[in-house]
C-alpha cells in the first residue's frame, strides 16, 4: 500500500471535540482498509488568509498532519467524506515518495578531478545527446533552390 500524508485544518474547537474529529477521520481510514503511522498536532495558529468553508469564514485553525497507508482506490471516497465534514476547514492529501537508496559516496570518488567522476560523465553525455538532437532538428526548406531567396 502506498503511504500518504493528510494535512488537516480543523475549526478552533475545545480539545474533546477535536479528539472526536480525529477519531472520525481515523475510523474512516481504518474502514477503507488503511492504517495510521503517525498523527502530529501542530497547534492552533492564524491561517495565511481568510478561508471560507461550510458557510463560515475562518481566520484561525488547528493544524494536524496524519501519515497513513491506504489503498489508492480508497482515496476518492475518503476525500469526499472529508469534504462533507463540517469541522474540517481544509484538507490536502499528498503521496509520500518511497525512499530510494542512494549509492554511498566515498572519499576516493570525491577526490577525483571533476572530469573523471561518474556523475560529471553522465551530465556530459546528456549534454552531447541534447546537442545532437538539436542538430538533427535543422530546418529543411522545401523550395528546391540551393540558396535562400529572401535573404540578402
Amino acid at each position: 500500500m502506498p503511504s500518504y500524508e493528510l494535512c488537516l485544518l480543523f475549526k478552533v474547537l475545545p480539545r474533546p471535540e477535536i479528539t472526536q474529529c480525529l477519531k472520525r477521520t481515523a475510523s474512516k481510514i481504518f474502514e477503507s482498509g488503511g492504517f495510521i503511522r503517525r498523527i502530529d498536532n501542530l497547534g492552533t495558529a492564524d491561517t495565511p488568509w481568510k478561508i471560507s468553508s461550510h458557510d463560515a469564514i475562518h481566520k484561525q485553525a488547528s493544524y494536524f498532519i496524519v501519515e497513513f497507508d491506504a489503498p489508492s482506490s480508497a482515496l476518492k471516497p475518503f476525500n469526499n467524506y472529508l469534504s462533507r465534514d463540517i469541522d474540517i476547514i481544509k484538507r490536502t492529501i499528498f503521496k509520500v515518495p518511497e525512499n530510494v537508496p542512494q549509492p554511498a559516496c566515498t572519499l576516493h570518488e570525491e577526490l577525483k578531478p571533476p572530469a573523471y567522476r561518474s556523475e560529471v560523465k553522465e551530465m556530459i553525455a546528456i549534454g552531447k545527446r541534447k546537442r545532437e538532437k538539436e542538430a538533427r532538428k535543422k530546418v529543411q526548406f522545401n523550395t528546391g533552390l540551393d540558396y535562400m531567396p529572401f535573404q540578402r
